[in-house]
């Protein structure tokens, strides 16, 4: 049985924050600089269409663990408290044998103690044998509690990416005779959320001096905005605080980053210094990775653990909104997935990939029966064997959208009214940057309607039945 089980891969499971698939270097972005992802690329399997089944923290990182969709597991938004409901995708692992280790921010939903950010009580971890769940995006002095609840005052002081790091290096370290299974979350490259800061009257005029010094083109009603939460989405936090390491940010000359074509000109130079902010968090987490990978090497387990590198959701930065997600456009749905060690096969995959299809793939890659209920497929096949048409087409959506995406179009519906109207239809390969939407035009009113009419199918397929209103 040990024999057997040391055949099994390891597999490492690296997931990112709020980073949009055209945010790497290996998919296209000439600016970012990112070698050690861009190597995993290269010599790993790159897929083209990897979306989020849920473009916001909470909903998918509730979907990684449980394996299904947000209204099947019932986060259908940050706010929402994550209750397990399922087997999880830990528990899987223990009963085959695997040490299960997770590192870094959970936020599978609500905290559950809400003075204690990113703590989740035992009963409530699905599982994980080791577990190292930190709070969300402060980047500095991110809180870290002990078993009891108890904050770890070890940490304060220090870049929470190091820390997560660390943390995954110990593991990787004192676990060499078994499989193992570890899922390391970083918090990079989402902007850091401080509510508490813009509540200081001095940072409120400092915002102010900014943007009058800078030209960041804040409007009187940004500016003046009485949540707290609305200035992250508006003002880069690394002029305002210590955000990351500043030789991050040094690499950065904001004024020559390219802009994409639906970045607005009223917010072009603002978003120059949110692409400065940006870049230097995942080049940090470049770095971060690539010390993981040197810890594989050392201790001799590199060649016998696979490594998938993903991402939750992406980030808008374009069409009118700043720092946004959970809308149907591609920026914010569209993700990165790299999978990279032994039995992998080489080049780019363009096979459809839904977050729901993450948990029946690591079974399948691990050589776990899958178990009942999963809505996802595994995509294992063609990370092995390079099968193709797997699925036809993936479901997503958020709130009171639906959507729809087939490799080439994507279609959305809304159910504000009570009616299921359409909302978005796009070309992504002729508009990849969400210029035009062809809903409703007569020469595409064919192709909505079939899309109209399958991405029903597949709801009801789902059992999304608040949706549909039945």
């Amino acid at each position: 049985m040990k024999e057997k089980q040391t055949e099994r891969p390891n597999i490492l499971f690296i997931l990112a924050d709020q980073l949009r698939r055209t945010g790497l270097g290996c998919y296209g972005n000439p600016d970012v600089s990112t070698p050690v992802i861009d190597r995993l690329c290269r010599e790993g399997l790159q897929f083209t269409h990897s979306v989020s089944a849920s473009p916001v923290c909470a909903p998918y990182r509730a979907t990684i663990q449980t394996g299904l969709y947000p209204h099947q597991h019932g986060v259908e938004g940050n706010g929402d408290l994550f209750s397990p409901c399922c087997k999880g995708l830990a528990e899987y692992f223990d009963e085959a044998g695997y040490e299960t280790c997770f590192v870094g921010k959970s936020h599978f939903g609500r905290d559950e103690i809400e003075e204690k950010d990113g703590w989740v009580r035992p009963e409530n971890r699905m599982g994980w044998k080791h577990w190292y769940g930190t709070g969300g995006d402060h980047h500095y002095d991110t809180p870290i509690y002990d078993e009891k609840g108890n904050l770890d005052k070890r940490y304060f002081g220090q870049y929470s990416a190091s820390v997560r790091t660390g943390l995954a290096e110990d593991f990787i370290r004192q676990n060499r005779e078994r499989p193992w299974l570890l899922q390391l979350n970083y918090s990079e490259p989402h902007v850091a959320t401080m509510p508490a800061l813009y509540r200081q009257p001095g940072i409120r005029e400092r915002v102010r001096e900014l943007n009058r010094e800078l030209s960041l083109g804040l409007s009187e009603e940004q500016l003046s905005a009485p949540n707290p939460l609305s200035f992250y989405d508006s003002v880069p936090q690394h002029l305002l605080t210590r955000l990351l390491p500043q030789e991050y940010l040094d690499r950065y000359d904001p004024e020559k980053l390219r802009l994409d074509p639906n970045v607005p000109e009223k917010y072009a130079r603002l978003t120059r210094f949110f692409l400065q902010e940006i870049y230097a968090m995942t080049t940090c987490l470049d770095d971060e990775v690539g010390k993981v990978l040197e810890t594989l090497r050392q201790s001799g387990q590199l060649e016998r653990t696979i490594v998938i590198f993903a991402s939750d959701h992406g980030d808008m930065l374009s069409n009118g909104y700043l720092r946004f997600k959970g809308v149907p456009y591609q920026n914010a749905y569209r993700t990165p997935l790299i999978v990279w060690g032994p039995g992998v096969r080489a080049g780019q995959s363009g096979e459809l990939v839904n977050s729901v299809d993450i948990f029946p793939t690591l079974l399948e890659l691990a050589g776990i029966p899958r178990g009942e209920g999963l809505p996802g497929v595994s995509i294992a096949p063609a990370i092995l064997e390079g099968r193709t048409g797997l699925q036809k087409d993936v479901l997503l959506g958020l709130a009171t959208w639906r959507g729809i995406y087939d490799g080439r179009y994507f279609y959305a519906a809304d159910n504000r009214t009570g009616q299921i109207l359409p909302a978005r239809l796009t070309d992504t390969q002729a508009d990849p940057y969400d210029l035009e939407n062809l809903a409703g035009r007569e020469e595409y009113a064919p192709l909505q309607e079939r899309m109209h009419a399958r991405l029903l199918e597949r709801l009801r397929e789902a059992g999304d039945r608040k949706f549909l209103g039945e």
